[in-house]
């Protein structure tokens, strides 16, 4: 009895997958909005903050990488205007949000071949490093 359940669950999940493709699992689907979201917030924010990050050129194969290399950054950030007060309190909670997610989303992404590290990337202002995340998250959401 126990071994016709399991095959009929087994049978479901593979039907499942056949009809709606093999993407990131629902709650990691939910989590790209909010990522989103939370860089919306940022946006007012981002000409206060003057600070040039490793800023990743985004590739299919490497997309664990290029997300662990934005979750770095990210800290670096958060931290550089831990203490400037012309930076709301709520964007320092959005860039924890971010932080957090993109490590949960890191977690569900495989880790590819050949891909170079963080520091190999070139260094872009601000404003273009945020742009490029939200680029690259609003593919990924596709």
């Amino acid at each position: 009895m126990c071994k016709v359940l399991i095959f009929a669950c087994i049978s479901v999940a593979m039907l499942m997958t056949t009809a709606y493709g093999a993407t990131l699992p629902p709650k990691e689907q939910d989590i790209l909005p909010t990522l989103i979201s939370d860089l919306e917030l940022l946006e007012k924010s981002k000409n206060k903050i003057h600070l040039e990050l490793y800023t990743p050129s985004e590739t299919q194969e490497c997309i664990h990488q290029t997300l662990q290399c934005y979750q770095k950054e990210i800290i670096t950030l958060r931290k550089e205007i831990e203490d400037e007060p012309e930076i709301e309190n709520k964007v320092r909670t959005a860039l924890q949000h971010i932080e957090n997610n993109l490590d949960t989303l890191m977690e569900q992404t495989p880790i590819g071949g050949e891909c170079k590290i963080c520091e190999a990337n070139d260094k872009k202002s601000f404003p273009d490093f945020h742009q490029k995340l939200t680029d690259f998250l609003r593919s990924m959401h596709k």
